[in-house]
């Protein structure tokens, strides 16, 4: 993302004519190195109390406003156009009945070039709530030894939040963005998976900054669904008559090897493209003596 040094208003964002929009490649030397006031002491002292600010309020999934609203009223004091922030109305599809919906920031650009999505998830898991976050060092912490710090994700939210705010502050020329302040991410990425892309300027980059090592970029990753599976057979005495029972582990048994033999278990490569498949659980039968009723199954697909 450029980050250079502009005299335009804080207002230019939302109300930029395209003739005052140019290419990156138009800046000069100086403009060019003008990012090196962004990590001014001062912004990282702000972005370390955005952050303070941010773990201190709770907010677990589905209950994110407080969280929500304190974004909010950070990003109008910066400058930020009123009418660039909105919610959609993600909580009102999740399973879990939320307060607010996601929170949306659009910026436009006054440099030329495909939108980019910076993103984070407002929501922490349980055992972070009632937080206390504590400064030691370069270090913070979670000052009550019952609670969790919440960095994830109040971190990526600060990461990103802060951004927002020395581009509003500074005036910093960048391509239009778009900031999404997900909901609901812990119990299903239900904020990410309701939010429509026509919403957020259907931006053509996204970066997604969630818990893990600060140093580590992952550009891909592969999906997965798991699979609960119940076989139902017929009961019946397996030494007096077996041929009016059905063997719920005869199926299974028959099924898996249908997999195997079509290449649908284990290495899956089909029409150029690569996943896994393992059925890693079985549970079934009851005696030796009896033909299995039921079966269960546990199994995986990736790709």
């Amino acid at each position: 993302m450029a980050r250079s040094a502009s005299p335009s208003s804080k207002s230019s964002h939302s109300k930029t004519s395209r003739s005052r929009l140019r290419s990156p490649r138009s800046l000069s030397p100086k403009q060019a190195t003008a990012d090196k006031s962004v990590l001014s002491t001062s912004s990282i002292k702000a972005a370390r109390k955005t952050v303070l600010d941010l773990l201190a309020i709770p907010g677990i999934s589905g209950q994110e406003k407080q969280v929500a609203e304190t974004i909010r009223k950070k990003l109008l004091a910066a400058g930020c156009p009123a009418k660039a922030i909105t919610f959609d109305k993600a909580n009102t599809k999740t399973p879990l009945a939320g307060n607010c919906g996601n929170l949306i920031v659009k910026l436009a650009g006054t440099l030329r070039g495909p939108r980019r999505l910076l993103m984070a998830h407002m929501d922490t898991v349980p055992v972070c709530e009632g937080t206390v976050p504590v400064v030691k060092g370069n270090v913070i912490k979670s000052g009550n030894p019952a609670t969790g710090l919440g960095a994830d994700d109040r971190a990526g939210c600060g990461v990103i939040l802060s951004t927002a705010i020395d581009i509003l502050e500074q005036g910093l020329d960048h391509p239009p963005l778009t900031f999404l302040f997900a909901i609901q991410e812990e119990v299903g990425l239900w904020g990410a998976r309701f939010v429509k892309a026509a919403d957020l300027g259907r931006p053509k980059l996204a970066f997604n900054f969630d818990g893990g090592a600060v140093d580590k970029l992952t550009i891909g990753a592969t999906g997965g669904e798991r699979l609960d599976i119940i076989v139902d057979g017929i009961p019946s005495h397996a030494g007096v008559a077996p041929e009016q029972g059905v063997s719920a582990i005869a199926i299974a048994s028959l099924a898996i090897a249908s997999l195997v033999e079509d290449g649908w278990h284990g290495l899956v490569e089909k029409g150029g493209k690569r996943g896994t498949s393992n059925v890693g659980v079985i549970n079934a039968g009851a005696a030796t003596n009896v033909v299995a009723e039921r079966a269960v199954l546990r199994a995986e697909a990736r790709g």
